[in-house]
C-alpha cells in the first residue's frame, strides 16, 4: 500500500491539491486520461461531464467570491471604538446589503474550504477506484456497481 501510495500517479494529483487544488480544482485533471501520469485510455470512476463540473465549481465559486467581495468594500463603515469587525459591528452599524455581501462571500470561502478538504481526504481512494475501473473497463465480469457518475 506504502508503495501505491508514493508513485508520481497519486504524488503529482496530491501536489495540485497542495498547491493549486484550493483556487483552481486542477486535482481533478488527474481523472483525465493521459494527465497526471494516467496510462489509462478510457475514463474511470467520473465521466468528462463530471470533472469539467468539478473543476467548474471551483472558478465559479471563486470567481463569485471576489465578486461579492469587491461589491461590498464601497459599502463598510467605520465600526465605533476602532475595532476592524465583530458581529456586532457587522449586523448594527453596517447597512443591509453590506452585511448580506460580507455572509455571502464567507459561505464562498467556506464552500472552498471544505471542497478542498473533502477532494484532498477522498483523492487517493478515487485514483486507485477510478484507475481500477479504467484498467478493466472491456472486462465483461467486471463488477460495475461501484462505478459512479456514468454518462
Amino acid at each position: 500500500m506504502l508503495t501505491s501510495m508514493c508513485t508520481s500517479r497519486v504524488l503529482l494529483p496530491y501536489l495540485g491539491w497542495l498547491l493549486l487544488g484550493f483556487i483552481t480544482g486542477a486535482h481533478w485533471l488527474a481523472f483525465i486520461p493521459g494527465f497526471c501520469f494516467n496510462r489509462f485510455k478510457s475514463y474511470g470512476r467520473f465521466s468528462v461531464k463530471v470533472i469539467i463540473t468539478h473543476i467548474a465549481a471551483y472558478w465559479l465559486a471563486n470567481a463569485l467570491f471576489w465578486i461579492f467581495r469587491q461589491s461590498m468594500l464601497p459599502w463598510y463603515i467605520q465600526c465605533k471604538g476602532g475595532e476592524d469587525m465583530s458581529p456586532a459591528c457587522l449586523f448594527n452599524e453596517q447597512e443591509t446589503r453590506y452585511a448580506a455581501f460580507y455572509v455571502i462571500h464567507l459561505l464562498l470561502l467556506l464552500f472552498f474550504i471544505i471542497k478542498w478538504i473533502v477532494d484532498g481526504c477522498l483523492l487517493y481512494h478515487w485514483i486507485l477506484l477510478s484507475d481500477n475501473i479504467a484498467a478493466h473497463k472491456d472486462d465483461k465480469n467486471f463488477e460495475k456497481d461501484s462505478v459512479m457518475y456514468q454518462d
